[in-house]
């Protein structure tokens, strides 16, 4: 895949409504990650199971030889992190009994706490 000549970010690999997708995916996740016990959850966790079953039966996994897989699944996540819009997706942990959410890059300093 080569690179765009204005910088180094390669030619898109994905449909710009897949990325939309998994960009709404994760900034409800991130939200009921933060706030587990916040009013509206029981809605968000249902609009969250929605866009899995939308993400999980786009039509862009038939069009690719290897189809739908959970790798396929996290490269489209990282590439609808650093697109225009996009945002990390926050990892929970239990940290000494509590449930903690926290950007991916604390996630292997905080799983030795408590």
């Amino acid at each position: 895949m080569s690179a765009e000549p204005g910088g180094p970010r390669p030619a898109a690999r994905f449909p710009e409504d897949l990325v939309a997708l998994q960009q709404r995916w994760t900034r409800i996740f991130n939200w009921l990650a933060g706030a587990p016990a916040a009013s509206g959850g029981h809605e968000l966790r249902m609009e969250l199971l929605r866009l899995s079953l939308r993400l999980d039966s786009h039509p862009h996994w038939a069009t690719t030889e290897a189809g739908w897989s959970r790798k396929a699944r996290n490269k489209l996540q990282r590439y609808a992190s650093a697109a225009p819009g996009g945002e990390e997706q926050l990892v929970s942990l239990c940290v000494g009994g509590r449930i903690v959410a926290v950007p991916p890059g604390e996630a292997a300093s905080r799983r030795g706490d408590g």
